[in-house]
């Protein structure tokens, strides 16, 4: 004889989030981002910077390392195309930089003057040398010569500016004032 039985099951509870605790998730959501979201846009503008400056040190230490390792003076110039110094009295690099073998001695990359490094250009962050120092020359000791050169990183947003100093002994150094410690203030 086959007779069924019905099995009586208890309330299975259904999973899920109700409209109400969907409005809440959201609600905290929408806080959250709103006290991350500002310090996000400081994080990715000192990050630019930070890219900026390790680049620039990158290629001032190439520039002196190959003044010794050739002999012969290798110069850092401002360069929006990659191939030439951009014109005496440029001080604005943010379109980019390069360094060369100097066979001639002019200060000006001729065509057979090997393009050792190309830098940039930069996102998001102003960079200027400081007046008179539009070309950074560093001779055969690794001295660069000239006046103490300095150049000054100016982020888009709240990040704040730095400084790389340039001694004529061809030392790098990272500061977050001027070479003379004063203030920096980016326009």
């Amino acid at each position: 004889m086959d007779t069924e039985r019905s099995v009586v099951l208890p309330f299975a509870p259904v999973r899920g989030l109700t409209l109400i605790e969907l409005l809440v998730a959201l609600a905290v959501l929408a806080a959250l981002l709103a006290v991350a979201v500002p310090g996000l846009g400081a994080f990715i503008a000192d990050g630019r910077t930070a890219g900026a400056v390790n680049g620039l040190v990158g290629s001032l230490a190439l520039a002196r390392t190959e003044a010794v390792r050739r002999g012969r003076k290798v110069v850092l110039c401002p360069s929006g195309d990659g191939l030439a110094c951009d014109p005496p009295g440029a001080y604005r690099w943010e379109g980019g930089w390069i360094v060369f073998a100097d066979l001639d001695g002019d200060r000006e990359r001729g065509p057979a003057e090997p393009v050792l490094r190309r830098g940039g250009p930069l996102e998001g962050v102003r960079l200027e040398s400081s007046p008179g120092r539009t070309r950074i020359v560093f001779r055969p000791l690794g001295t660069s010569g000239g006046s103490n050169a300095s150049f000054t990183f100016c982020p888009e947003g709240a990040a704040p500016p730095r400084v790389v100093c340039l001694s004529n002994t061809g030392r790098a150094r990272l500061s977050a004032t001027r070479c003379d410690g004063t203030p920096v203030a980016c326009p």
